[in-house]
């Protein structure tokens, strides 16, 4: 994994040579694969020079998730740090992401520009138990709140994906442990214009979600995603160049559930089975000027899900979201640039006898100024507004200092913010009371840090704290969701890369998270404090590649009682054939250890899995 991590919401200084390059044209057509991890898109939501972006963020790209096999964008995510992974149950579970001890509905998922959080959610997060890596290109994880650039839902950090747009006809399959079977392809032509298919399935017969539970629960999905777009530059344009890109998912996933039956009301084996669809399409526009660039972008994204014990229909919920938006940015001079946008959004859910929709609007604007080559500064302001609750002004600024080439220092200061979800506000089952008087969330984080860069090694440290007011909380024992009154995340995440020889590579990530609510000092639910991983991969030969990677998840507060601490050890080979075959192989949790992501849900032991990969 290269791991990028930097400084605020998008320091530009001179990228307007960069704009003249053949990879930004890429970069306008949507195309990513023409980047590497010294490029940063999310923090500005344009292209940044790595040393000169203020936020802290890390970079997954199309060979690190390639070469760790990974099969679910959970599985990728989970190997940076400061993030972790709350799953209740393997194969198919409910997983959703958590940065720096923000709760799974301040984490803001973006997918080629569109918001896919779920918008009938308990909290409005996202599951990531069918996002399937097939069509993925790149991953950037932005940390710390990044309420000026995303809005709502962002206190924790965004995770921003990417698709592939072009490059070769590649399949897979593969197959193992508990009746397995998972295969993908991606089908795509043109360059300038181009056109990209993909699509995926996985079935598998799984285990028992109840720890020690006799009844396998399997697990089967199916999903498809198109990309196309073309690049234009017309007689009357002058010297703007434009790119129209087009985007849509879909996927359906049937997974076996266990469930709370009466007498006891306690998690059991059960019959019920959760069926879920999601689609969502998107549209933009880019135009791109020797000083003006922009992008007017359109996207609509609906979930239908519903959960079905012996064909009787126990719950069920739908959601989408339309959403607009459009965002500049001018070069006022070499050293000055101003980017700015507005936004509008609405949101329709009907989930627990809930059928209602809501807007919000907002704009925004922020100055990146660059006084010297090697410090850059940037600030701005937002303001949102909503139909249904009272409005939101936040602020960030950001610098970043290059002092050498082997140094740079980083520092950031934002606002977050989240209004409660129509779910959280008339949320009223098992005997719970809705609370339409939730208040908002409101937050302000800071962070700081260090990357030093010798040789082969390069190391970065970075310190960060979070303050939320009136978090939304949900009482398992009947009252149903609460505020806060106050809760802190603070911590130190550290991340070392060394590459002693050209054959081997090795990567140290640590996260110490201190997540507490205030007025009691409990841990906040599901956050370890200690979590990391060590990840290695050698090239002994020129065909053969061979990666492990440790991890290290510490304990955990959680309902109805608390996670031990554990580690698990994955191993990973791949030997290629030909130009065009490749095998591969890995078991995954190869010590068969004996653990738990949440309370009373079992994970599978030792897991191998093998397959082949074709490139055309």
């Amino acid at each position: 994994m290269r791991q990028v991590f930097l400084l605020c919401a998008g320091t530009l200084s001179l990228v307007s040579n960069l704009f003249q390059t053949e990879a930004h044209a890429q970069i306008n057509n949507g195309d990513y694969s023409a980047l590497d991890d010294d490029i940063i898109v999310s923090a500005a939501r344009r292209p940044r020079p790595s040393l000169e972006v203020g936020s802290t963020v890390s970079v997954l790209t199309a060979a690190d998730i390639e070469t760790r096999q990974y099969s679910f964008a959970a599985d990728a995510i989970r190997d940076v740090a400061g993030v972790s992974i709350a799953r209740n149950g393997s194969f198919g579970g409910v997983a959703s992401a958590r940065i720096r001890g923000a709760s799974s509905g301040q984490t803001l998922i973006v997918i080629d520009g569109i918001v896919v959080n779920d918008p009938s959610a308990p909290q409005g997060g996202f599951n990531f138990a069918n996002l399937d890596i097939v069509d993925i290109e790149r991953i950037e994880i932005l940390r710390g709140p990044q309420s000026l650039i995303y809005g709502a839902d962002a206190i924790g950090g965004v995770v921003s994906i990417t698709t592939k747009k072009t490059g070769a006809q590649t399949g897979f399959l593969e197959g193992g442990s508990l009746g397995t079977l998972r295969g993908g392809a991606n089908f795509s032509v043109g360059d300038k214009n181009f056109s990209r298919l993909s699509v995926s399935g996985t079935r598998t017969n799984g285990i028992s979600r109840v720890d020690g539970g006799e009844e396998a629960d399997g697990f089967r999905s199916i999903a498809a995603s198109l990309a196309a777009g073309t690049s234009f530059q017309p007689d009357w344009s002058g010297d703007t160049v434009w790119s129209a890109q087009i985007n849509a998912r879909f996927s359906d996933s049937r997974a076996d559930i266990d469930g709370f039956p009466p007498p006891n009301f306690t998690l059991a084996d059960t019959l019920t089975v959760d069926n879920n669809q999601e689609y969502s399409v998107a549209g933009k526009l880019n135009h791109h000027a020797s000083r003006l660039s922009g992008t007017l972008t359109a996207s609509f994204a609906d979930i239908d899900r519903n959960s079905v014990d012996d064909g009787v229909v126990t719950f069920s919920a739908t959601g989408d979201r339309f959403s607009a938006d459009y965002i500049a940015e001018f070069e006022v001079s070499e050293r000055w640039n101003i980017v700015a946008g507005g936004e509008f959004e609405t949101v329709s859910v009907d989930v627990s006898g809930v059928d209602e929709s809501v807007n919000n609007g907002a704009g925004f604007g922020f100055v990146e100024f660059q006084p010297v080559t090697s410090f850059t500064l940037s600030g701005g302001v937002r303001h949102d507004t909503f139909s249904d609750s009272e409005g939101a002004t936040t602020a960030r600024v950001s610098g970043a200092w290059n002092p050498s080439e082997q140094i740079t220092l980083r520092a950031s200061w934002g606002q977050g913010f989240r209004v409660p979800t129509l779910f959280e506000l008339n949320f009223d089952q098992f005997g719970t009371i809705p609370n339409p008087d939730l208040a908002p969330e409101r937050a302000n984080g800071f962070d700081a840090g260090i990357e030093w860069r010798a040789g082969s090694v390069e190391t970065r440290a970075t310190f960060f704290q979070t303050r939320t007011r009136d978090q939304i909380d949900f009482d398992f024992a009947g009252s149903g969701f609460f505020n806060i009154d106050e809760t802190r995340s603070r911590g130190v995440e550290f991340e070392t890369a060394w590459r002693p020889t050209s054959s081997l590579d090795l990567t140290l990530n640590y996260a110490f998270i201190d997540a507490i609510d205030l007025s009691t000092d409990a841990q906040l639910l599901r956050q370890p404090k200690h979590q990391g991983n060590i990840i290695g991969s050698w090239t002994p030969l020129a065909p053969l590649k061979l990666s492990a990677s440790v991890l290290f998840n510490g304990s955990e507060n959680d309902f109805p009682a608390p996670n031990d601490g554990f580690i698990r050890l994955d191993i990973r080979a791949a030997y290629t054939l030909n130009d065009n075959i490749e095998l591969f192989g890995r078991v995954e949790n190869a010590t068969d250890s004996d653990f738990q992501d949440v309370s009373g849900f079992g994970e599978p032991g030792a897991v191998a899995i093998g397959g082949v990969r074709l490139r055309l």
